[in-house]
């Protein structure tokens, strides 16, 4: 006997809300679906924020990495 699926069970949900899209083509930015423009908008504001976040958080690591060095040659 072959293996059956539950009747809810979607193959393209939306990349922000996780919710089933039952229209596959309308929403496919970035080689993700989304189920509204709005649901697009708003993950994409959300990955900027992130990579806004990731790259003011880089220089401090960098400086940390940079002291540590000198403060070990002064010993």
């Amino acid at each position: 006997m072959g293996k059956v699926k539950p009747e809810n069970e979607w193959k393209f949900k939306c990349a922000n809300t996780g919710k089933a899209i039952k229209r596959r083509k309308r929403y496919y930015r970035n080689g993700k679906y989304y189920i509204t423009k709005a649901a697009w908008e708003a993950q994409a504001k959300k990955e900027a924020e992130e990579k806004a976040k990731a790259a003011a958080e880089a220089p401090k690591a960098e400086d940390k990495a940079a002291e540590a060095p000198k403060e070990e040659a002064k010993k």
